[in-house]
């Protein structure tokens, strides 16, 4: 895996403005980075770019892989749950409350 760079104090969006310290981008200015990128890339489609790396239907799943190399976690509540979060996220705590787990468990 390529080595993150570290904060510069500069947006990397290509803007010219400055970042708050540690962080990469002005706020907002990452989803802007995204989007031109995607459409320099992919022809500003999501599907292109999950397609161009070989997922999608007839190809591996990304939700799958997400969880494998551990940048998503799954369920685990209840067998066959297809929801995931980011690890130790509120969100993933919150959603794993919605199960009732089974008697003896």
């Amino acid at each position: 895996m390529t080595e993150i760079p570290a904060p510069t104090g500069e947006c990397f969006c290509g803007c010219g403005s400055d970042a708050r310290p540690g962080n990469y981008f002005r706020q907002g200015h990452d989803k802007k980075a995204e989007g031109d990128l995607n459409a320099l890339y992919h022809g500003d489609r999501v599907v292109q770019r999950l397609v161009d790396r070989g997922y999608g239907p007839g190809g591996h799943n990304l939700h799958q892989a997400a969880i494998d190399v551990g940048v998503r976690e799954a369920c685990g509540v209840v067998e066959g749950c297809p929801a995931s979060g980011r690890p130790g996220s509120a969100e993933l705590r919150r959603h794993r409350a919605t199960h009732t787990r089974p008697a003896g468990s």
